[in-house]
């Protein structure tokens, strides 16, 4: 059993949530891109052999919107997420890492006795992701939510003890 006690910064938190991104929908956003510049390419064409094409204009304006819009949606969650967490208060984490579960407890730090009730992750049964980036330790679950737990907070030990939690675990 390995109990870590942390906190996670807006920077940390960002950097989390561009790891998530390019996991696991950078591929997808590459492909869509493809078949719009396609798209704006056919459009382009034919708005070439025939200027006063209005379905060339229309199809062409879609193809760009839409391109703008894949690559522009996760900056504007990401920021989102972002000036959201700016306003709430601090909060201090314990994460309990067992045999096939890991339990994180949130607590409010204005409150110290203000506890959110604890996230008991199955390592069994959950689809379950984790990668070492820079300073942090990212845990990924059923593809819709990421854990964050900073180096800074860790002991080596530690850091070495959950390293060997997530290899152990094929994580």
């Amino acid at each position: 059993m390995l109990k870590i006690n942390y906190d996670v910064t807006l920077p940390e938190t960002e950097e989390a949530f561009k790891a998530f991104w390019r996991k696991y929908s950078l591929k997808r956003t590459l492909l869509f891109s493809v078949v719009f510049l396609i798209g704006v390419g056919l459009f382009a064409n034919m708005i070439y052999t025939n200027l006063n094409s209005m379905f060339g204009w229309i199809g062409a304006g879609l193809s760009l919107g839409m391109l703008s819009s894949i690559w522009l949606r996760p900056v504007r969650a990401r920021k989102k997420l972002i000036s959201t967490l700016e306003v709430m208060n601090e909060e201090k984490y314990t994460a309990i890492f067992d045999t096939s579960t890991i339990e994180i407890e949130t607590i409010v730090a204005d409150n110290e006795e203000e506890k959110i009730e604890k996230t008991t992750i199955d390592t069994t049964t959950e689809e379950l992701y984790a990668m070492e980036k820079g300073e942090l330790f990212l845990l990924f679950v059923n593809r819709s939510l990421i854990y964050v737990f900073p180096k800074r907070c860790m002991t080596e030990e530690e850091i070495t003890a959950l390293c060997d939690y997530f290899t152990g675990k094929k994580i």
